[in-house]
């Protein structure tokens, strides 16, 4: 990985092989084909790590007009097999509802980790 890309690892329960590449300066004119790239070698990195085959990846691209966040980022879910990649993306949906902010009982279980 160049360093001009940041590899991040955040917490999604129950998507254990889940992280988001992105510009190391968070602006808006990264360039997204360099980005989609650095992605791909990063997926077949990671899933050669953790599987043993280099092709257990999904990229899941926030472009111009599907992101929260002002710069380009790509969702990198590494998964052995069909089902589990459907499980994941179903979990990543999910996520926003699984924030312990977002609900009483799991700020509750979330603190006590």
């Amino acid at each position: 990985m160049t360093p001009q890309f940041i590899l991040r690892r955040p917490h999604v329960p129950l998507v254990p092989d889940y992280c988001v590449l992105s510009p190391a300066a968070e602006v808006p004119g990264a360039s997204l084909s360099q980005l989609l790239t650095a992605a791909e070698s990063v997926a077949r990195q990671e899933a050669q790590a953790r599987f043993g085959d280099p092709e257990c990846f999904s990229l899941l691209c926030n472009a111009g007009r599907t992101r929260r966040r002002g710069w380009p980022h790509v969702h990198i879910i590494l998964a052995p097999s069909v089902r589990a990649k459907r499980w994941a993306m179903l979990w990543l949906g999910l996520k926003h509802l699984s924030r312990p902010w977002r609900w009483p009982l799991l700020r509750r279980v979330w603190r006590r980790r």
